[in-house]
């Protein structure tokens, strides 16, 4: 039988001197590293391969949508999921003031989507096949699909946490891989 130790105080600990302090590191002359570890960050989550959906709305009459990698489950029972959408965003607006949102999760073979869903302006569903259930957007061609009741929104920082309680289900593809997003392109997984 192992015996446990006491938790150590580890307030007054010092890095360790194989590992650099990068703590009061200089921008270099290019700009290309902020004092504030932004770029730093932004290179250590491009390591995070992670899958991409359509976050979409519809509000008195107006679908809208946008492209997502900030997504995951939060729990089972009961069922819950988070999307993290920007401030700024027409989708947040439109989901927070109705109150549903649809999660439309990527085929491997749906880079242009991905795509459309991140920069085309205006109207990104005058040439996208979609349904509507429950009164929100899904896409014809998304590999699955979900209707989601918002439960909670959260803001931190410039983004906000969107927790969704899922009402509908759809898994439009079998055997299909997803499309992710890894060191800042899409692909299908495995590629």
């Amino acid at each position: 039988m192992s015996r446990l130790h006491p938790p150590q105080d580890v307030s007054a600990a010092q890095p360790a001197r194989d590992e650099p302090d990068v703590s009061n590191r200089q921008d270099r002359a290019d700009g290309s590293d902020r004092a504030d570890g932004a770029d730093e960050f932004h290179r250590f989550m491009r390591t995070w391969a992670t899958g991409i959906t359509v976050v979409t709305s519809r509000r008195h009459g107006r679908s809208v949508g946008c492209t997502v990698t900030a997504f995951t489950s939060v729990s089972l029972r009961p069922a819950l999921l988070l999307v993290c959408l920007a401030d700024g965003s027409r989708t947040l607006a439109t989901l927070r003031a109705r109150g549903v949102f649809g999660v439309n999760v990527l085929a491997g073979d749906q880079t242009a989507l991905a795509g459309h869903f991140a920069t085309a302006p205006g109207d990104r569903f005058a040439t996208v096949p979609h349904h509507l259930v429950d009164g929100v957007p899904l896409l014809d061609a998304a590999l699955a699909t979900a209707v989601c009741r918002v439960e909670r929104a959260c803001p931190v920082a410039d983004h906000t946490l969107v927790l969704g309680r899922p009402s509908h289900y759809g898994v439009l593809r079998k055997a299909v891989v997803p499309l992710i997003r890894f060191n800042g392109a899409s692909s299908p997984l495995g590629t």
